[in-house]
């Protein structure tokens, strides 16, 4: 079950954000369909039907088109706070996001130098440094790590074939800046208990990143054995990454 509908178009919104306040989006994927290098049993759009890292160039918007959606949104007179690539799956699996991102970059400097440019990514890509680089020219790369061991890992991210934690985490810490998004989860596979949890907060300690936003599935999640997490349980953990080894956290939840 889907809890919410997949986007059909390149820019979407603005919506108002819990994170990122007044936020329009780009989806680099294709309209109406999940494209993405992970099948994370809580995600928001459902399964993942096309599990790649490489997904069919003909099915994608290009990156002309990107750019002339972005000129045509930005032009219109309404408040915004970021400029988020996010939508039907991971943004870095587009394999002209490099040249995205700074073509994107260069039309919002010039139409909307105020806004930010910000990414929701599952750092599955993480691992290329031409993708690093690019996640650099972004105002806020918020970096997804759910997991501290790849048991759990699998178990939550399902990701396609060829992925490995280990790597991912090195491809993190060669990041300057980094920001780390985390989606907590209990039922039949838990983030928020026992060896998972502490592998993960030990990774989390490891990498030091500059801020911590964690936060729980609120709607119906791909996995329907899914259990949102608490606002008290999210306080809870959130106090102990900051008591044990000093993390900037933030926690988020419906009001």
């Amino acid at each position: 079950m889907s809890g919410i509908p997949l986007q059909l178009g390149i820019i979407y919104g603005p919506i108002l954000s819990r994170r990122l306040g007044r936020s329009l989006g780009i989806n680099l994927l294709p309209p109406g369909k999940k494209v993405c290098s992970f099948d994370c049993v809580y995600c928001q759009y459902g399964k993942t039907k096309s599990l790649t890292c490489a997904p069919d160039c003909s099915i994608l918007p290009t990156s002309s088109e990107v750019f002339m959606a972005v000129e045509k949104a930005l032009k219109k007179p309404r408040s915004l706070d970021y400029l988020t690539f996010s939508g039907n799956g991971e943004p870095t699996i587009h394999p002209e996001f490099c040249e995205i991102v700074e073509g994107v970059k260069r039309i919002k400097d010039r139409l909307r130098p105020e806004v930010q440019l910000a990414i929701l990514s599952n750092s599955s890509r993480v691992t290329d440094p031409q993708i690093r680089r690019a996640l650099q020219m972004i105002d806020v790369p918020l970096m997804k790590l759910d997991a501290g061991d790849d048991k759990t890992f699998r178990a939550i991210n399902q990701p396609v074939t060829g992925l490995h934690l280990n790597e991912i985490i090195e491809g993190l810490q060669a990041l300057p800046d980094l920001m780390v998004q985390s989606v907590l989860i209990d039922g039949i596979v838990s983030n928020i208990h026992g060896d998972a949890y502490e592998a993960w907060a030990v990774v989390l300690s490891r990498l030091r990143p500059s801020s911590v936003q964690i936060y729980s599935t609120e709607r119906p999640a791909a996995d329907g054995s899914v259990i949102c997490v608490t606002p008290k349980r999210l306080k809870t953990i959130k106090a102990d990454l900051s008591n044990r080894f000093g993390l900037q956290v933030e926690a988020y939840w419906q009001a």
